[in-house]
């Protein structure tokens, strides 16, 4: 779906959860160093580089679901960068320990096993494993007065030394360690009732007609507004690391 001219839209297929299935027994092959294992493992991963070829696409993001099951732990492997969206909960503050000692745990895995035994494999079917953390993203605070409410305030604060120890040092090389846990890419507020609307039109939040609001909803149209500001210096926090990058 081309959402923009510099914009396009391929979206998930219930189908990946039987591919998903397959690569238990498939990773367990390319552990062992075996070429079938290699194939299976690297199919998205190399279907994304054919398309970007042939279609002239220079970033693919990825929007994967909050699980640490193996579709995920072999599209992480395949990805250059990425980047970890959190809410400002408990919940997320505490999952950036574990997400990043897993993180870490898959690459040495892979490292040690099948990219030690890939031997004369193509390189393309043999996934890179070596993601670097550009940062993370703060979605859904609410607000009061302009600025976040006072518990998400105390949670955020509580974000940066999290990434910085589970992320940031484990993840990341050279001046992009400090960079990426200082301060968010950006913060993303929660919109309400926006997403819906905008789900019930099919169309972008940045992209939705403030006309289409209630004059009896001055705020939302507000928000709006907002959020292209939001996600247009998320865009521009992005681009700018993957350049200098």
């Amino acid at each position: 779906v081309n959402a923009d001219k510099n914009l396009s839209l391929l979206k998930g297929d219930i189908n990946l959860s039987i591919y998903e299935g397959l690569l238990s027994t498939a990773y367990g092959q390319a552990a062992s160093g075996q070429p079938l294992g290699y194939f299976q493992t690297s199919a998205i991963d190399r279907f994304l580089r054919a398309k970007g070829l042939s279609d002239e696409i220079d970033v693919f993001i990825i929007d994967t679901s909050p699980s640490l099951g193996l579709l995920n732990q072999m599209i992480l492997l395949g990805a250059d960068y990425f980047v970890v969206p959190m809410l400002p909960d408990a919940f997320s503050v505490q999952g950036v320990e574990n997400l990043g000692t897993i993180y870490e745990k898959w690459k040495m895995q892979w490292r040690n096993s099948a990219k030690a035994l890939s031997g004369n494999t193509e390189t393309k079917l043999v996934l890179p494993g070596d993601p670097l953390f550009i940062g993370y993203i703060v979605n859904s605070y609410n607000v009061y007065g302009k600025q976040p409410i006072a518990d998400h305030r105390s949670w955020m604060k509580m974000i940066p030394e999290k990434v910085r120890s589970y992320l940031s040092n484990k993840h990341c090389r050279n001046g992009l360690v400090e960079e990426s846990w200082k301060s968010p890419l950006n913060i993303i507020q929660d919109y309400g009732r926006i997403p819906a609307k905008c789900q019930e039109l099919g169309v972008a939040i940045f992209d939705l007609d403030p006309t289409l609001i209630p004059e009896n909803q001055q705020g939302t149209k507000e928000n709006i507004e907002k959020s292209k500001e939001e996600f247009t210096n998320l865009s521009r926090s992005i681009l700018k690391i993957l350049t200098d990058y």
